[in-house]
């Protein structure tokens, strides 16, 4: 069992993978410097020479090789996670806490129990709470505004919402602003196997799922269950977060367990707590509790006898 395990995260883990992986968030980043202005990549640049300054550092005084394989998805994926007005500075302080105690503190790649990127921005959220949820812009305005609204019964689920919200004509992170490149990139990882399909179809069938079922019996408080899945972080969250092959499930049954327990937590903070998106406290809970998924007597595959 450990073996398969092992086997699997280093097919995960290969440079091609990463690269690929690496090229899809970069090119959500540009995407995003259209939208908004070119200031999201210089954000992301900074994101990544701290992480790389980082890196580098634990290398030289730990005496091991400076490893290039994924040294930019983490940066990346928490930039993408940013508004795309948040001063250059919190970036900076995201990306050292991501990189410092969310991977490299356990060992470095493949050894982390959280998701790095998930770990800096709980930390920004908790840090600074105000501008991680102000520091929006109106798509094509310099108007300031808060992100798309979970709860907002505007966003009906119809064609012409559906299409606005994947066309980015809504103020979302920098990463989720354009849904539609979002859906396409994160796909593409599934077909090309470097996401597991499970993961993000469990997330997004029991989101819509947990909130029609909410929905009925809190009318007040629940969006409706079809746009669920396109509002907030649902897609970027389900395609290029929950997925993280090291702080996953590693069993098929287990990934599967996974997903529908970050949309049930993730639904139930959108509409019952105070905070307005669930995702970040969903994924991070699961990293925790993934291992002992995993343990599950009937979750662990049968044994092929020789």
């Amino acid at each position: 069992m450990q073996n398969q395990e092992h086997r699997h995260l280093g097919h995960i883990l290969n440079h091609k993978n990463m690269y690929i992986l690496t090229a899809f968030l970069v090119t959500l980043l540009v995407i995003s410097a259209f939208i908004y202005t070119f200031y999201v990549v210089i954000l992301g640049v900074v994101a990544v020479a701290v992480a790389v300054l980082v890196e580098y550092l634990f290398a030289y005084f730990r005496k091991k090789p400076f490893e290039m394989t994924g040294i930019f998805v983490t940066p990346l994926i928490l930039t993408l996670l940013m508004p795309p007005e948040l001063p250059i500075y919190m970036v900076a302080v995201g990306s050292f806490f991501s990189v410092f105690f969310g991977k490299m503190i356990f060992g470095g790649l493949g050894r982390n129990l959280f998701n790095p990127a998930i770990v800096g921005y709980l930390f920004l959220i908790i840090t600074f709470p105000v501008e991680l949820t102000t520091q929006y812009i109106v798509p094509g305005s310099d108007l300031f505004t808060s992100a798309t609204l979970l709860r907002d019964r505007a966003f009906g689920f119809s064609l012409t919402s559906v299409t606005d919200i994947l066309l980015g004509e809504y103020a979302g992170t920098i990463g989720n602003t354009f849904k539609l490149g979002v859906l396409i990139l994160g796909l593409g990882l599934v077909v090309l196997k470097i996401s597991d399909w499970r993961i993000p179809l469990s997330i997004l069938v029991s989101m819509v799922v947990f909130t029609f079922i909410f929905d009925a019996i809190y009318p007040e408080n629940f969006h409706e269950g079809l746009m669920s899945i396109f509002v907030g972080g649902t897609l970027f969250a389900a395609f290029f977060v929950a997925t993280d092959p090291v702080s996953a499930p590693f069993t098929n049954r287990g990934k599967i367990i996974y997903g529908i327990g970050i949309a049930f937590i993730t639904v139930i903070i959108r509409g019952l707590a105070a905070f307005p998106e669930g995702f970040i406290f969903a994924i991070i809970i699961m990293n925790a509790i993934a291992p002992m998924i995993d343990s599950i007597k009937w979750v662990q595959p049968k044994e092929v006898k020789a």
